[in-house]
């Protein structure tokens, strides 16, 4: 089943989303970006970075809806995160009641028994570093890439697992049981236990705001309430950085382990590697794909305060409250199996030769190790990991920035360089900017000489000026330079974007006089008709008595002649 993706009518060919997977699992086809799932992690940050917003993202919100119609017992585990990410988190807890949840309870009452499994493991393990496995994120990057790590994965469910069974053995079948957080990637991991019956169903706050909004549902006017279960102050602290940490801090000292909070996908990385080349040693890592912990999540509404403030609020919200037996509650369930085992997935890099490396490099004009700039627009660290992409299908040539941009000023230089037409560019102040080589030629001068002059220091401004007026570009002004001896066929085009003014001027002085000398010879023509006519007349005159009828059409076929040449003048003139 494939939960996340691109919509691909939205996807306008930017690559942001390339260059911030920090594990490159997202491939270009056909100038659209889709994700490939045996590489993502499901971390979210190619959503939260998307210009367009094309997430497309399997929801069970219809679902859900759809029982709270039924009127089914929906049961809502709701992050521990809800206290930061709203203004008033309290209130959510009656909206989800008024929407039809039969109780709300916090996944924190969760995050207290793995706790507690976490601290039982610790004391019994002979392992020498250990990995919470809280955030499906960083399971799911540790299994792809770096399955070296998976014996240092703490062999326990999430909080939203482990809570989850507890519903479930205290409500039975009967309930519909609904996880609500700021995460994505807990889709991912709630699939298959969603097969199996444990959970059934997923949303996010961001799903829930929508929820909202096409009802009209206002938080701030409802009144308060408490979660009908909470989490104590440790399962509270979960979505906080060092917030697991912190529950187990003397178990930790005593079984002399490093304590190491990592958050962000790049951090990870890094301890990761560490880790696996045998420079970390004796750590407990506390592992958060996101940064700020799960209250950094990419599926937080976007109009909550940024992530600084949340974590402030949250710890602001974590307080005691009397009505909570948190050990009762987790002894009722002490006979469930919490075990969860990881596997290897390791995603395998193809191998490619070093000559079919050099030919990818070559076809964006990297002939040298000087032509790698590895500037990164790409989204690829090097020029050598975006050509490997290329080999492996993730990306093409033409997503190389610097290699595109060389190649759009290059057919550019070329019309401007060889193009018949003269081209002179100017700014709105009409001051020149460039002159091409053609240009030059025309006006007798170099474009060192009158860059930054004004243009009507070579030709009359006014058309200039009348397209800087109205906005609209002229095409087929015919205008005579006679300073320079020539006749051109000017356009000009305005860039209002860019604040420049092309000039394009077409040299017609050829055919303008080739099409005098037509003209000048058809007036000859017309000038000889006179004549003959005259001459004629005054024969007519003299022997009008011998050749009156003759004369008469010869007369009129001249005029019609005349008036042949006068027409065809008119119209070519």
């Amino acid at each position: 089943m494939r939960i996340l993706d691109f919509y691909p009518t939205n996807c306008k060919n930017c690559y942001k989303c390339v260059r911030n997977c920090s594990v490159k699992a997202i491939k270009m086809i056909d100038d659209q970006a889709q994700i490939v799932e045996e590489k993502c992690i499901a971390c979210g940050s190619c959503f939260q970075v998307c210009p367009q917003n094309a997430r497309n993202i399997h929801s069970d919100l219809d679902n859900v809806s759809e029982a709270f119609k039924q009127g089914k017992k929906i049961i809502v585990t709701i992050a521990p995160s809800y206290l930061g990410v709203y203004e008033e988190p309290y209130k959510l807890i009656s909206v989800l009641k008024y929407l039809g949840a039969s109780l709300v309870e916090e996944t924190a009452i969760g995050a207290v028994k793995v706790t507690e499994l976490y601290k039982k493991y610790i004391e019994s393990t002979d392992s020498s570093s250990l990995i919470t496995t809280c955030c499906p994120s960083v399971n799911m990057m540790i299994q792809t890439y770096y399955p070296d790590l998976i014996k240092y994965m703490l062999p326990i469910d999430s909080p939203m697992i482990a809570h989850c069974k507890m519903i479930r053995k205290r409500h039975g079948e009967d309930a519909y049981i609904v996880f609500l957080g700021p995460c994505i990637s807990k889709k991912c991991e709630a699939y298959g236990y969603q097969i199996s019956g444990i959970i059934d169903g997923v949303i996010s706050f961001e799903e829930l705001d929508k929820l909202l909004e096409t009802r009209n549902i206002d938080i701030s006017k409802f009144e308060e309430s408490l979660p009908d279960l909470q989490g104590n102050y440790t399962g509270k602290k979960y979505p906080l950085e060092n917030g697991i940490l912190s529950g187990m801090k003397d178990t930790i000292t005593s079984n002399k382990f490093t304590p190491l909070s990592v958050s962000g996908i790049d951090n990870l990385r890094g301890a990761f590697e560490a880790l696996e080349n045998g420079d970390l040693n004796n750590v407990l890592i506390e592992a958060n794909s996101c940064i700020g912990g799960c209250l950094g999540g990419p599926a937080v509404p976007k109009k909550s305060k940024n992530v600084f403030v949340r974590k402030t609020k949250t710890r602001t919200e974590i307080r005691p409250f009397k009505n909570i037996n948190i050990k009762n509650y987790t002894d009722e369930e002490k006979d469930l199996d919490y075990v969860r085992n990881f596997r290897n997935k390791q995603y395998v890099h193809p191998v490619y030769s070093e000559e079919e490396i050099l030919d990818v490099l070559k076809k964006t004009g990297k002939h040298s190790k000087s032509d790698e700039l590895n500037c990164g627009a790409c989204g690829y660290d090097t020029c050598r990991d975006k050509a490997i992409s290329v080999l492996e299908g993730l990306s093409h040539p033409q997503m190389c920035m610097p290699y595109m941009r060389s190649e759009a000023e290059k057919i550019s230089n070329i019309y401007f360089q060889y193009s018949p037409s003269i081209i002179v560019i100017v700014d709105t102040d009409l001051n020149i900017l460039d002159l091409n080589p053609v240009g030059e030629k025309a006006f007798n001068t170099k474009i060192n000489s009158v860059r930054n002059k004004n243009l009507s220091t070579l030709m009359p401004v006014d058309d200039f000026k009348e397209v800087l007026t109205t906005e609209e570009n002229t095409v087929g002004r015919k205008l005579t330079l006679d300073k320079y001896g020539i006749i051109v066929f000017e356009r000009i085009i305005y860039l209002p974007k860019n604040k420049i003014l092309f000039g394009i001027l077409n040299d017609i002085t050829d055919d303008e006089m080739k099409k005098e000398q037509i003209i000048n010879f058809k007036l000859n023509t017309l000038e000889t008709a006179d004549r003959v006519i005259e001459k004629q007349m005054r024969v007519a005159q003299e022997i009008a008595g011998l050749l009156g009828e003759t004369t008469a059409e010869t007369k009129a076929a001249l005029l019609k002649l005349k008036k042949v040449v006068l027409e065809e003048s008119e119209n070519n003139g």
